[in-house]
């Protein structure tokens, strides 16, 4: 039983280290291929990823602006939106 074993898995020639695997190569590659398709939807997301690496984090402009209404005491933020801000924070506890 063991001897059909060995014979059946080729272990006498895995032991053997005169034994050398024949493996050949003849450069042709089969007629099938890999491939992949974007739908229009993925292109779009594409172009929409591209065009957002090309807007700033930060807009210095309104930076600038928003800097020079505090600093000349023109600026008057909407109360009740920066209340909200400080709650949804938990910086504001209304009990």
């Amino acid at each position: 039983m063991i001897g059909k074993i060995s014979g059946q898995y080729n272990i006498d020639a895995l032991n053997n280290k005169k034994a050398k695997r024949n493996v050949s190569y003849n450069g042709n590659f089969s007629a099938e291929s890999d491939n992949a398709n974007i739908s229009s939807f993925g292109s779009l997301l594409a172009k929409v990823n591209a065009e957002m690496k090309n807007i700033p984090e930060v807009r210095d402009d309104v930076v600038a602006d928003f800097k020079g209404q505090i600093e000349s005491g023109k600026y008057n933020p909407p109360l009740d939106k920066v209340a909200n801000a400080l709650i949804i924070a938990g910086m504001l506890d209304l009990e």
